[in-house]
């Protein structure tokens, strides 16, 4: 079974600090291979909460596209977990450098608990993890270096396309892997403030462009909220075709089922 369970569907400062969506990141599972993606503030609890629990000793690894807290806040704890508290030397840890490195988000004593640390570099890889490969993307348009992911397990391939601005350059980069299924950060409904970060429009633009079989919505700031991304999604797969998700805190997507299905429509 190939799955991604969302511990936490909010992004930016305002919803991440009231917590209006958990920020828990995504528990990947490829077969027997397990993934933490982002693990951003409450993961560890996310993970232990849910029944059955998710196990962070069963870890395969953590990853992070970007150092920033809402990515990255329980990166150290989620290492603890997943080593013993440092007992059992186990796992990878992967992140742009400036999170291993540069004022560190990964803390140096917990870069010792693991058994592997990879600094990702863009447009690279690939990087194996058990039984899945992962590639990063270009560079994003971000505060910090930020690094989307191309994972590949067997013949599936599962595109995460976190933070940054919009640019022409970053759809083709992500249609060209072709994914079957694309997750895709999208923080606000329109911009008026000018940040580095995707509209519902941009995102829209990217999901035509790259037209997987599963678009997969999430990272939402308070904008987004109010316009109820269940409902934009239903717009979107309605006029595209695309099997869209608006994912909420605790969704748990089977991809095998998900893409088997939308490729037999």
């Amino acid at each position: 079974m190939s799955s991604i369970l969302f511990l936490g569907t909010g992004g930016a400062r305002f919803v991440v600090a009231r917590q209006l969506r958990a920020s828990g990141g995504m528990w990947m599972r490829f077969g027997q291979t397990q993934l933490h993606v982002d693990p951003g503030p409450g993961a560890l609890v996310r993970a232990l909460a849910r029944v059955p629990p998710c196990n962070p000793r069963e870890l395969d690894a953590i990853v992070l596209s970007h150092k920033h807290l809402d990515h990255s806040g329980d990166v150290n704890v989620m290492i603890e977990a997943m080593t013993a508290g440092g007992f059992r030397k186990r796992g990878a840890v992967l992140a742009p450098h400036d999170a291993l490195e540069e004022e560190p988000v990964v803390l140096p004593y917990a870069q010792r608990f693991v058994e592997r640390v990879v600094a990702l570099e863009p447009s690279s890889g690939p990087y194996r993890v058990g039984d899945v490969e992962i590639r990063t993307s270009i560079p994003h348009v971000h505060a910090g270096q930020t690094y989307g992911l191309h994972l590949a397990y067997g013949e599936m391939r599962v595109a995460y396309l976190p933070c940054g601005r919009y640019f022409e350059e970053l759809a083709d980069d992500y249609a060209r892997y072709e994914p079957h299924a694309l997750i895709v950060n999208v923080l606000r409904y329109r911009d008026r403030l000018d940040v580095d970060h995707l509209t519902w429009e941009q995102a829209w633009s990217i999901v035509e462009r790259v037209h997987p079989k599963v678009a997969i919505f999430q990272h939402f700031g308070t904008t987004m909220l109010e316009h109820d991304p269940s409902v934009l999604a239903q717009d979107l797969e309605d006029e595209l075709g695309v099997r869209a998700i608006a994912a909420e805190d605790g969704l748990l997507v089977d991809l095998d089922v998900e893409i088997t299905a939308a490729t037999a429509r």
